[in-house]
């Protein structure tokens, strides 16, 4: 994750992070969030195992993987023209779950002794964390389950999937090399023997003209049971911000491609909230297109809503499952129609 790195750490002195208080206070860690789930202990054992190899020192506790990469700076005193050495090390931790979250520590020089003649301790503590980083995701099943993520968040070939995994960990140590019909193979081993194939997804989806039984979609599952056509042309668009209390006061009236619709609604001028964890009031809602673009994980896509007061299209959640709930969307949403009710 070097190249990533670049742009998409960021760096903090507090002792509270995203996911609870991590081991690591008071230092100045780089954070990088990957939308990837792992969570089985066949998969930690794996990629510890992984890791050994690599030649790295491993420690684990609870959901946590702790990889200790260490080396020796050599110098000598100018004044006395003895020589020093040190040994120095730093830490990188591997958060799992539903997120994977990894986080470099670089401790400040003290915390090995006096080793004064070291110079450019921080480039080369900054360096080394991310060649560790650009292990773990070449050598690992991270690596493999992030080329899945690429081919369906971004439509990749997996050949171009793993070409550009490849480019994002320059600095790996003993990369691991891939092929597209190994990673085809055991993907089709641990979905049962079953092909897997990607099919490319449209970037807008056209709305059906009657109430249908859907035979793909994106949410939790692909039924659509409500029809975004009607006689319901007397609204006006309605103002923001979305009402965050709306699950106590409105009721669940149907799915669209698997993603619940909260009622009232009267197609096409009025068409409700939309959503379970992911949720926007498409009666609020401009089509402005800031939510997709601001998304790290391709959640939404857009949907055709011809006759509705407010757009003629709305950012359809059609990858709800795949949220981070990093709130990005509801951040920049002009007129506050979004709304992210993280998991517990």
């Amino acid at each position: 994750m070097s190249v990533l790195l670049r742009d998409r750490v960021w760096t903090m002195l507090s002792e509270v992070a995203k996911r609870g208080v991590y081991p690591l206070h008071g230092n100045r860690l780089g954070i990088f969030r990957i939308p990837l789930e792992i969570t089985q202990k066949s998969e930690i054992q794996s990629i510890m195992d992984d890791l050994k190899r690599s030649g790295f020192k491993i420690d684990t506790h609870a959901d946590r993987i702790y990889i200790t990469y260490k080396w020796t700076e050599i110098g000598v005193d100018q004044l006395s023209d003895k020589k020093f050495s040190a040994d120095l090390s730093v830490m990188v931790e591997i958060v799992t779950g539903e997120v994977v979250d990894i986080i470099y520590q670089i401790r400040p020089l003290e915390y090995f002794g006096d080793p004064y003649w070291i110079k450019n301790y921080r480039q080369k503590a900054d360096q080394n964390a991310k060649m560790v980083i650009d292990t773990i995701m070449r050598n690992t099943k991270i690596g493999d389950k992030y080329i899945a993520h690429l081919q369906k968040a971004e439509k990749l070939s997996i050949e171009e999937a793993i070409k550009r995994l490849e480019e994002m960990t320059p600095l790996a140590r003993n990369p691991k090399a891939r092929t597209a019909n190994a990673l085809a193979t055991t993907t089709d081993k641990a979905a049962g023997s079953k092909p897997v194939t990607s099919t490319p997804q449209a970037t807008t989806i056209p709305a059906p003209p009657t109430a249908v039984a859907a035979s793909a979609g994106g949410g939790s599952g692909s039924q659509t049971t409500i029809s975004l056509s009607g006689t319901g042309t007397s609204y006006s668009k309605a103002e923001g911000p979305i009402d965050v209390k709306f699950k106590e006061k409105r009721q669940e009236v149907g799915t669209y491609q698997g993603i619940k619709v909260w009622g009232p609604i009267d197609p096409p001028g009025q068409l409700g909230i939309w959503g379970q964890d992911v949720c926007i009031d498409f009666d609020i809602c401009v089509a402005d297109g800031a939510c997709i673009e601001a998304c790290p994980v391709n959640v939404y896509e857009w949907l055709e809503t011809p006759g509705h007061p407010a757009s003629d299209k709305k950012a359809f959640m059609i990858r709800e499952k795949d949220c981070i709930f990093c709130i990005a969307c509801e951040n920049v949403c002009p007129p506050q129609a979004v709304k992210i009710f993280k998991k517990s």
